[in-house]
Parts: C-alpha cells; sequence; structure tokens
C-alpha cells in the first residue's frame, strides 16, 4: 500500500494542527501551510510527494481559489479541494459550483466526511486506518 500525502493550507493553526494530528493518525502524510507562499513554497519542495491538496477558502486575506489557479497554472496540479466556514455565503457557493470540485464545510467532519471522502478518493482497497 502506498502511503498517501496530502497538503493542507489553512489561516487557522488550530485547524491545521487538528488536521495534521487527526490525518496522520490515520496513515497520511501530511504537509501543512498557512498562506499561498507557504503552499507555493511546500510545491517548490514537495510537489511531487503531495498526492492531494485541501484549500481554505479563505486564507487570511488570501483566496484559496488564487491558490488552487496557481497550483494548476505553475505546477500543473489539479487534484485538489475545497474548506469552507463561509458555505453561506452566495458568492463562495458560486465559486465552489463553478470549479466542480469537491468541498467541506467546516467545522469539518473528519471521521465521518473527510475520512470516507479519502478512502473513496484513493481507492477503496486502501485501509489507512
Amino acid at each position: 500500500m502506498t502511503k498517501r500525502s496530502i497538503a493542507v493550507v489553512d489561516d487557522d493553526r488550530t485547524v491545521l494542527a487538528i488536521i495534521h494530528a487527526f490525518l496522520t493518525q490515520c496513515g497520511y502524510e501530511i504537509f501543512t501551510a498557512n498562506s499561498i507562499a507557504g503552499c507555493v513554497d511546500l510545491f517548490r519542495d514537495h510537489g511531487d510527494e503531495i498526492d492531494l491538496a485541501m484549500i481554505d477558502v479563505k486564507i487570511g486575506r488570501e483566496s484559496g481559489f488564487d491558490l488552487a489557479d496557481i497550483l494548476e497554472q505553475d505546477f500543473k496540479f489539479y487534484d485538489h479541494v475545497f474548506m469552507t466556514a463561509f458555505f453561506w455565503e452566495e458568492r463562495t457557493l458560486e465559486k465552489l459550483l463553478e470549479r466542480g470540485k469537491p468541498y467541506f464545510e467546516k467545522p469539518l467532519k473528519l471521521e465521518e466526511e473527510v475520512l470516507p471522502f479519502l478512502k473513496e478518493y484513493f481507492g477503496k482497497d486502501e485501509t489507512l486506518s
């Protein structure tokens, strides 16, 4: 079984720590960044190791949608999903639907939603937990 690597990008260090601890315990290798620049650096150093990026829609004053565009344009990396606490904002929902990528509403339901998604995304035959 191949160990899968996930980049998690969120400006909230507590959220990063919780996701990191949970998914590491489930057998994933987790890289974290709290800004667009930090994620770009992460992809420069480890881009060939990363299988999926989980990107917050609002990274401080920066846009997770902008980060997704950078990953696609500069790194040809298209395997990303979004997270948001602002699902209720009409413009956020419109952008999520336009992009057609999976997304998770915060607070994240790691065990009930994220983990089953990852198992499905990476293949049903993987048993990481």
